[in-house]
C-alpha cells in the first residue's frame, strides 16, 4: 500500500499519522488506515476512469443515448472531475439536491452529522465512500438523458465473460449433488471465495478467476479464519423447506454467478421453495448487481454457445419465471450510508421482509462492514456483540477480507496474521463465515 506523500495536505486537514485507535470509527483521519489510502488513491483512481470512460465511449453513448446526449457527457465527466477535486482537498458533505427517491433519507442523516464530521477525511469512512458513489449516481440522475446510464455496466459484463471457463468447469461439477452437509459447505466456500473478483478493489482492473474453483477451496482451507457452515446448514436443513432465503447480492460476474449456483442447490434440494435477491437500486461500488445486471447474467448463460450454461441459464430463467428465484423490490436502504443495526428504525418494512426469511446472506465486504459498523472492535470482539441487535432471522456473512476490520477472531490469530503480512486485512486472501442464530 503505497502511500502520496503530501505533508501540506496531512497538515491542513489534521490527519494523524497513525493507526485507528480502538474503538474509534473507521476515518481517513488516520494515515495508517486503509480509510485514508482509499481517499488519496483508490476513489479519486475510481472517479478519474468514469470520466475517462465517458470521453472514450462518446460515439457509442451518442448512438445509444441520442446526438443530444452530447451536452450531457461534457456537463458529467467535467462534475465527475470536479468531485475528484472535491475529495482530494477533502470537501464537505454537501445535501442532495432534486427530488430522487431517497435524496430525503441522505439529507436527514447528513444533517445529523456532527459539523466536524462533514468532510471526506473527517466522516466515518463508511459515510463518505457510500456519500461518494451515491454522489455520483446524483451526476448522472440530473442529466435528462444519461438518467438511466450505469456507468459500471461494461466492466460488470467484461468480468462475467472473462470468468466463462470458471463457470464452465463449476456447472460441470455442480449438476449431480447431493442434499448433504458436506455439499452444502462446498458451495457456501465457493460462494466465499467467489467475493475475490472486487472491482472495487481494484478499482475497476480485471480479474480473472483461474484453476479449478473446488481444487481452491481445499488449497484455502487454512485461509478460512472463521468456518460458521455446520451452523448455517443446520439452520437451513432443520427448517421445513417451505421457507425463503434472501441473499444480499455484492458482485456481478463471477461472484453472482456463485449466488445462483448456491441459490440453484438451495431450491433443488427443497431447502427452501423461494430465494429472494437483494440487489443495489444505483451503480454502486463498481461492480455491484443492479437489476439489469441480474437479467444479463442470466440472458448471457442462456445465449451461451455452450450446452451446459445454456441450460443452465434457462433454468435460472425459468425459476425467475415462476417466482422461486425472486428479485426484491428495489430497495435504497442497501446504497444509503445506514449500518444495518439501524435498519429496524430507519426502514421497519424491510426489516419486516427479511424476518420472513429462514436464512438471510449478507455477501461480500461492504456488507460485512455494515453488518459491523466502521469502527474499530477489537478482532477477538463476537460477532452477536458487533451486530448491535440486528438479529431479523438467521444470518450469516461470506466474506474476504478487505478492509481493516474483523471481529469473532480467537485470540493471538490477528497477531499471528500481522506479524506473518501487516496488510493481510487489505488482500482478499483470508476469508470468514460468520453465522448468528435468530
Amino acid at each position: 500500500m503505497t502511500l502520496p506523500l503530501d505533508a501540506d495536505f496531512d497538515k491542513k486537514n489534521g490527519v494523524i499519522d497513525a493507526e485507528t485507535p480502538p474503538h474509534t470509527e473507521l476515518a481517513a483521519l488516520y494515515k495508517q488506515s486503509f480509510a485514508y489510502y482509499t481517499f488519496r488513491v483508490r476513489l479519486p483512481s475510481t472517479l478519474a476512469t468514469i470520466a475517462a470512460s465517458l470521453v472514450k465511449d462518446k460515439d457509442e453513448l451518442l448512438a445509444t443515448y441520442g446526438a443530444d446526449a452530447g451536452a450531457d457527457i461534457e456537463r458529467n465527466a467535467a462534475a465527475v472531475t470536479q468531485l475528484r477535486g472535491d475529495i482530494l482537498n477533502n470537501g464537505p458533505l454537501l445535501p442532495f439536491e432534486g427530488k430522487d427517491a431517497d435524496a430525503q433519507m441522505w439529507n436527514a442523516f447528513l444533517e445529523k452529522l456532527p459539523k466536524e464530521k462533514r468532510s471526506y477525511f473527517t466522516a466515518c469512512w463508511l459515510y463518505s465512500e457510500c456519500y461518494m458513489y451515491r454522489k455520483i449516481a446524483a451526476i448522472f440522475q440530473a442529466t435528462p438523458r444519461l438518467s438511466a446510464f450505469d456507468y459500471f455496466r461494461e466492466q460488470k459484463q467484461t468480468a462475467a465473460r472473462l470468468s466463462v471457463d470458471a463457470m464452465l468447469a463449476v456447472a460441470k461439477a455442480t449438476r449431480h449433488n447431493e442434499r448433504n452437509s458436506d455439499t452444502f459447505r462446498q458451495l457456501i466456500k465457493l460462494n466465499l471465495w467467489g467475493n475475490r473478483c472486487d472491482l472495487s478493489i481494484t478499482s475497476g482492473k480485471q480479474v480473472k478467476p483461474t484453476g479449478n474453483a473446488f481444487d481452491q477451496i481445499t488449497d484455502l482451507e487454512s485461509k478460512l479464519l472463521i468456518d460458521g457452515t455446520a451452523a448455517i446448514w443446520q439452520a437451513i436443513d432443520g427448517a421445513s423447506g417451505d421457507g425463503i432465503v434472501d441473499i444480499i447480492f455484492d458482485n456481478a460476474g463471477y461472484e453472482v454467478y456463485t449466488d445462483l449456483i448456491l441459490a440453484e442447490y438451495i431450491i433443488d434440494k427443497g431447502l427452501a421453495a423461494k430465494v429472494r435477491f437483494n440487489a443495489k437500486a444505483i451503480p454502486w461500488f463498481i461492480s455491484d448487481v443492479m437489476a439489469h445486471d441480474y437479467h444479463w447474467t442470466l440472458q448471457f448463460l442462456a445465449d451461451h454457445p455452450d450446452a451446459v450454461l445454456s441450460e443452465l441459464g434457462k433454468k435460472w430463467q425459468r425459476f425467475t419465471a415462476e417466482g422461486r428465484f425472486e428479485l426484491s423490490p428495489l430497495e435504497h436502504f442497501w446504497t444509503s450510508p445506514y449500518e444495518f443495526y439501524r435498519m429496524r428504525e430507519e426502514k421497519p418494512d424491510l426489516y419486516a421482509r427479511l424476518q420472513e426469511a429462514q436464512l438471510v446472506i449478507f455477501k461480500g465486504d461492504l456488507n460485512y462492514r455494515k453488518l459491523l459498523g466502521d469502527f474499530s472492535w477489537p478482532s477477538t470482539e463476537s460477532f452477536d456483540t458487533c451486530l448491535r441487535g440486528f438479529r431479523p432471522s438467521n444470518l450469516c456473512t461470506l466474506r474476504t477480507v478487505k478492509a481493516d476490520l474483523i471481529c469473532g477472531l480467537a485470540q493471538g490469530v490477528a497477531e499471528q496474521l500481522f506479524a506473518k503480512d501487516k496488510e493481510w486485512m487489505l488482500t482478499g486472501e483470508y476469508g470468514v463465515i460468520q453465522f448468528a442464530s435468530k
